[in-house]
């Protein structure tokens, strides 16, 4: 038997409760995550220069500048959070979680940095961002996600129905929940481009469970004695594979950022690869099994309707072989040929009667 054979034996609807268990502990765990870091760090996430302000230095080097040499230079000032990031043009960005970075500093640095990378004094750019950017790109940033849902909700609820509208929905509820808990358990930095992360995970995830509910409802359509629980379980194993192979795609692309892509990229590389591996997991594990709860039947329910099912199957053969729906066609077959017989004598009488006329 092949795996695809496997697969399709599996009984994923009838393990709801593993699954439900499982989402349920990574949410207490990044839940506690959460609540430490508000504890101990006064913010529930590890907020970066972009939300909570900063001061971004950038510096111009007459040849290509080393991120580590520089992040040291800055670590040895007494900045050791500071993010390093290389850009084009012999160019440096320095993000330092400080809204007022003394003078005395900031010489300090490019003297530094200068030593081994001569840099162009006349075009060091140094940018200040007040807490008050950083709140107001946070409200944003939580109205887009929040319209992003709604908009979701009204879509499903037309191309398909109200129920898996709500299942899908409260999936992505579960991915971004599971997300903030992995990235406040690994003190993983959120800057803005952590927004545009969290509107492709939606993305991704509202695509992949799309494509497992628009099975359900062909299937739907075809539905003959089998449960909506076995048809929903169904449906999921059909479309599994297919589930898996996207992910295990994207999966290592992101995880090849995570790796390859260097500091600029890790944080945003790691909140893609949360949300994907939890977008994967909600779609098959937790929205339809929420279809089958907001839809479905109980089991007990589900072996009632069969039984009833098998009764009726098995006396339809016996309310055919009534022995009064026998007499009627047989009558019927006997009315016939007197029938028959009465206009071949009216016609032969017709005939005879002309006959004479004539």
């Amino acid at each position: 038997m092949s795996f695809r054979d496997r697969i399709k034996n599996w009984n994923i609807i009838g393990h709801t409760k593993i699954w439900f268990s499982i989402s349920l502990s990574l949410i207490i765990i990044g839940l506690a995550a959460i609540g430490y870091n508000w504890v101990k760090f006064g913010s529930p996430l590890n907020l970066g220069i972009d939300f909570k302000g900063g001061s971004i230095i950038t510096l111009a080097c007459s040849e290509q500048p080393d991120s580590q040499k520089i992040r040291d230079i800055v670590a040895s000032i007494g900045y050791k959070d500071a993010i390093v990031q290389e850009a084009q043009g012999n160019k440096v960005i320095i993000k330092i979680n400080a809204t007022n970075v003394p003078p005395d500093d900031i010489t300090k640095i490019v003297n530094e940095a200068d030593k081994l990378y001569k840099v162009n004094k006349d075009q060091t750019q140094i940018t200040s961002i007040a807490p008050v950017i950083g709140s107001e790109l946070m409200k944003n940033g939580a109205i887009a996600l929040l319209l992003s849902l709604l908009f979701v909700l009204f879509y499903i609820s037309l191309r398909f129905e109200f129920k898996i509208a709500l299942a899908t929905v409260l999936a992505l509820f579960h991915d971004i929940i599971v997300t903030l808990g992995m990235l406040a358990l690994f003190r993983i930095e959120i800057n803005a481009p952590f927004i545009g992360a969290f509107l492709t995970i939606i993305t991704y995830s509202v695509e992949d469970t799309v494509v497992v509910m628009d099975r359900i409802r062909e299937k739907l359509k075809f539905k003959l004695r089998e449960s909506f629980r076995e048809l929903v379980n169904k449906s999921i194993t059909e479309v599994w594979v297919r589930s898996m192979n996207t992910s295990i795609t994207t999966f290592f692309s992101s995880l090849a950022l995570v790796i390859f892509g260097g500091s600029a990229l890790r944080d945003f590389s790691m909140t893609l690869l949360f949300g994907l591996l939890s977008g994967t997991y909600s779609s098959i594990y937790i929205a339809s099994p929420l279809l089958v709860l907001f839809r479905g039947e109980t089991l007990s329910e589900e072996i009632a309707k069969k039984e009833s099912v098998v009764k009726v199957v098995e006396e339809a053969p016996k309310t055919e072989t009534h022995p009064e729906s026998n007499v009627e066609p047989a009558l019927e077959s006997h009315d016939e040929p007197k029938s028959a017989k009465e206009s071949k004598q009216k016609s032969k009488k017709k005939n005879k009667s002309s006959k004479k006329r004539k």
